[in-house]
């Protein structure tokens, strides 16, 4: 670990150099006596009394609880070596020849905190830097959705990642017997340098090996699609994909009877069941929608087959009834999400449902093929929010 002198840490958090005195005061901050440096560490601690103070803590009372032995923060053991913010904005984008006020939106898409004097580290301006020679031939707007999209997914990956430590590590030992709280500090800190490490390995592996299944399923895609447009091959009708709407009826009910930990609970069962049923018939779960899960299949069989799956396992699983709605049909792909009629009519077949029902439209139902499905003609209904009425159908195992 780097020893800095109170100027360079002042400038690394930024702060001024009267605000590190104070924060040595109250005895947050310790220089070496042998050289009168401090760890570059302390950079972090800097920050992190910024944000008590900005959420409304008294620096004065955590100081003293750490004094007290009561609180305590090894940042060093979980958070990198400090970065400093060398350069403005403006400076940044004389060199790019791009404007100022996109680096600064795409700094705020991507999720980074604004710096202090129109700053931006280093690191920051090296990836802006990349996106921008890399997509060049992007417009101002597509490197926006770029951003979000990545901003948006990693900012819920690691909020959803401190949740999971701190519900099973942190809670789970705050009930341990026999120990002080500074000892249960030092267990949960210790706990998190590993976490830390786990995570950062397991996220650029996964994205690899996801990398390179999605490129062979874009590849098969494009090169299909290619093959028919230059006359490689006759072109032949597609079958189209299907969206469905799994929802838990009761949900809202009982997370209010048995609590919001229940009902989280309830969810995370919710996901094993979903991860299963959906991947053994080639769908994805595209998101969580509180009481409920929107997924996306290659076609309707796939859709249907999974969505009485889900129906049985979830009931069995959690003793909350589902049920499910499904339309196939084109859509829009857009940053990890589904976008369209079809979209919209697959949630709307799901709200017209009853407990343990699979109901499909008549596309669906035409794209199925034979198999081990039997369709029960419900009728043309009229579903909220649909122009026209929508032919459905009942689905079940054939006998």
């Amino acid at each position: 670990m780097a020893r800095i002198s109170a100027r360079e840490l002042a400038e690394l958090a930024p702060c001024t150099v009267e605000h590190v005195s104070r924060l040595e005061e109250l005895g947050l901050l310790g220089r070496d006596e042998s050289d009168g440096l401090f760890p570059s560490s302390d950079v972090h601690m800097v920050r992190l009394m910024a944000a008590f103070e900005d959420a409304g803590i008294s620096i004065d009372d955590v100081a003293r609880g750490v004094a007290e032995g009561e609180l305590s923060f090894p940042l060093f053991l979980f958070l990198p070596e400090p970065v400093g913010a060398p350069q403005t904005y403006e400076q940044l984008s004389l060199r790019l020849e791009r404007s100022p006020h996109l680096l600064r939106r795409l700094s705020g898409e991507l999720g980074l905190p604004r710096g202090a004097d129109d700053r931006i580290r280093a690191e920051d301006a090296e990836m802006l830097s990349l996106m921008l020679t890399t997509l060049d031939l992007a417009t101002d707007d597509d490197l926006s959705r770029f951003a979000r999209l990545y901003g948006g997914t990693v900012q819920r990956l690691v909020a959803s990642g401190l949740a999971f430590f701190d519900r099973t590590v942190r809670e789970r030992v705050a009930t341990f017997e026999g120990l002080s709280n500074e000892e249960k500090d030092q267990l949960v800190y210790e706990r998190a340098a590993p976490y830390t490490e786990l995570v950062a390995s397991v996220v650029p592996w996964l994205q690899g090996r996801h990398r390179e299944h999605s490129v062979l399923e874009y590849l098969v895609s494009v090169t299909e699609g290619y093959m028919e447009e230059r006359g490689v091959v006759p072109s032949h009708p597609r079958r189209p994909p299907a969206i469905a709407f799994l929802d838990l009826t009761g949900y809202t009910a009982l997370a209010e009877e048995r609590g919001d930990r229940a009902a989280a609970d309830l969810a995370a069962g919710l996901a094993i069941v979903v991860q299963e049923a959906a991947q053994a018939h080639g769908g994805r779960a595209v998101k969580w929608l509180g009481d409920g899960v929107m997924f996306h299949f290659p076609d309707s069989r796939g859709a249907i087959l999974s969505g009485l799956e889900l129906v049985e396992q979830t009931e069995q699983a959690m003793s909350v009834p589902a049920r499910i709605g499904i339309n196939a049909g084109a859509v829009i792909a857009q940053e990890g999400d589904y976008f369209g009629r079809t979209v919209n009519i697959a949630s709307r077949i799901a709200d017209y449902a009853r407990p343990h029902e699979v109901l499909v439209s008549e596309d669906a139902k035409q794209h199925a093929g034979n198999g081990a499905v039997e369709f029960e003609f419900v009728g043309d209904v009229r579903l909220k929010g649909v122009s026209s009425a929508v032919r459905l159908h009942r689905a079940s195992r054939s006998a």
